[in-house]
């Protein structure tokens, strides 16, 4: 293969996240545009929670620190290139 017919490498980018302390549960926001919902994952270990996501055009991949401590549960939306995380925290 010549060099100009290798795809160039995918740049990963972290994606722009807001984080929002609730009274029962914390609200994590990450804008990453272009890729499907289905291509993207969440985990959670102790209280730092890892977001990943890819297409064929974009990789995304954030670690973020959670304010509290939190039972694992977690519910998402995904619209518009913005996904929305609710993490409940442990009572």
């Amino acid at each position: 293969a010549r060099p100009e017919e290798l795809k160039p490498e995918v740049e990963v980018r972290e994606p722009l996240v807001d984080i929002f302390d609730e009274k029962e549960e914390i609200i994590v926001v990450a804008e990453m545009p272009g890729v499907d919902e289905k291509d993207i994952k969440t985990g959670l270990k102790g209280n730092i929670l890892n977001i990943s996501a890819g297409s064929k055009d974009r990789k995304y991949t954030k670690e973020v620190k959670l304010p509290s401590k939190v039972t694992g549960k977690i519910e998402s939306t995904y619209k518009n290139g913005v996904l929305e995380l609710k993490i409940k925290k442990k009572k």
